[in-house]
């Protein structure tokens, strides 16, 4: 019983290589039967050598359909895991509102890491409400240490240090213990205008980075993109932390700001 039933459930699976099988078994039983009891016909070689072709055949024919649906289903699965790698990467508009733009920098916990920041865009917040979402950054037990690194060769990248000093004093006359928390430094022989923004941290208990995007040489100005790349992928993060901006902390050249806070 559990043969016939084996037997129902894969057949509609492989009918041609059960056919070949079945052909073969009673080809055999024709020859014993012959052989032995002298009942059935003397089955000739050449009904072997046929039958034999047809299920080589058959099963070569099953192969190919099988190889091909193999394809497509590589296929399918390549295409899947392609849309869930997009998914680790979205693009961002500029932020116009305090929601939007405490999505992108709002809710960091453990280190951060920022690479030349402009904090142009925090005009359209205002500095007050950035400095309230700061502060609560600042605050959260969970936030351990950001590091920020400033290009300061050229004009931009002196005025976004000068934009920072004055927007983190707003912040100190909320909560003095923020500056402990804090760590600044420069680098005076790049210019800020020349390379892109970059916060990299943990937001919600999953990694993300902010990438500015910048904008073709038309437009050059520093810290206005019209997006944002946001990024999710671990490796990508663990890549632009560890060999960019930990390379670039690191570096001989990069000086502390020791007058920050004065």
């Amino acid at each position: 019983m559990r043969f016939f039933r084996f037997l129902r459930r894969s057949f509609p699976e492989d009918p041609h290589l059960w056919i070949t099988f079945l052909f073969f078994i009673l080809l055999g039983v024709m020859a014993i039967a012959h052989e032995a009891l002298g009942w059935t016909p003397e089955v000739k070689p050449e009904a072997y050598l046929v039958g034999i072709s047809i299920g080589v055949t058959m099963l070569l024919a099953d192969r190919l359909k099988v190889a091909e649906q193999e394809r497509e289903f590589r296929a399918s699965l390549t295409q899947i895991t392609n849309l869930l790698l997009d998914k680790s990467a979205a693009l961002r508009q500029r932020p116009s509102t305090r929601e939007e733009y405490d999505y992108l920098w709002g809710g960091y916990t453990g280190r951060y890491y920022v690479y030349n920041p402009s904090y142009r865009v925090d005009s359209n917040a205002g500095d007050d409400e950035i400095a309230r979402i700061l502060v609560h950054r600042y605050q959260n037990p969970a936030f351990e240490k950001a590091r920020y690194l400033f290009l300061t060769r050229d004009d931009a990248g002196q005025k976004d240090l000068e934009r920072f000093r004055a927007l983190m004093h707003k912040v100190k006359t909320q909560d003095a213990n923020v500056a402990g928390k804090i760590e600044i430094r420069q680098l005076k022989n790049r210019d800020a205008s020349s390379e892109a923004e970059m916060y990299l941290g943990t937001r919600n208990g999953r990694q993300m980075g902010v990438m500015e995007l910048k904008e073709p040489a038309l437009d050059p100005q520093h810290g206005l993109p019209h997006y944002y790349l946001v990024i999710h992928d671990q490796v990508a993060l663990e890549h632009y932390r560890s060999d960019h901006f930990d390379r670039a902390w690191n570096d001989e050249t990069a000086e502390e700001v020791a007058t920050f806070w004065q």
